[in-house]
């Protein structure tokens, strides 16, 4: 059984760089206080509950990828996409999302009995991505935005948002198996 993820099309490809067109889709997401790890574990937990039956309707909803991570800042731009200046700041909130179902809506979403969660719309967009392999954490995320950052600059591509760390393996798969990327929208 294939797990369904944002649909996407790659309009350019530098190694181990991607330029994408992602479609429209919809994230539920809630913002967790903490150091990187730890608040992705919160919050994955906080979003599991919710497809997992946690909902007003009790309806279980399929588990897609990635699981994404954002440090949340309170300066913000077109969209609500946040601007931060460095994406893995101990002691930080951050956003951490699933991708709904594409056979949702916004109006047919069941309520989350967690007030945490939200939904939002994320249109059509284009992004940077860099993908790679192993057990994320704050230190090997950093080096991956810097990489992503450095080859940005590089080629001149301008940042419209801050940096988001997608993960799309459950935990007990070994890291060099793992598929990771660090994306950010241009």
């Amino acid at each position: 059984m294939a797990i369904e993820s944002p649909k996407y099309q790659t309009i350019y490809k530098d190694k181990k760089f991607e330029i994408r067109e992602y479609e429209e889709y919809i994230l539920a997401e809630v913002e967790i206080d903490g150091e990187f790890g730890s608040a992705l574990q919160k919050g994955f937990r906080v979003l599991a509950d919710y497809i997992f039956g946690g909902n007003t309707s009790r309806v279980r909803i399929d588990m897609t990828v990635p699981v994404t991570e954002q440090a949340v800042s309170s300066e913000k731009i077109a969209m609500t996409a946040p601007v931060t200046s460095s994406p893995i700041e101990e002691g930080k909130k951050y956003r951490i999302a699933f991708t709904m179902p594409s056979k949702y809506t916004l109006e047919n979403l069941p309520e989350p009995t967690n007030k945490m969660i939200s939904f939002r719309n994320v249109s059509k967009h284009k992004v940077a991505a860099l993908r790679f392999s192993g057990n994320l954490n704050s230190k090997l995320a950093a080096r991956k935005a810097k990489e992503l950052e450095t080859w940005l600059n590089e080629n001149k591509y301008p940042k419209k948002s801050g940096l988001v760390f997608a993960q799309y393996n459950p935990p007990w798969i070994p890291g060099i198996f793992r598929r990771n990327e660090v994306l950010t929208e241009i």
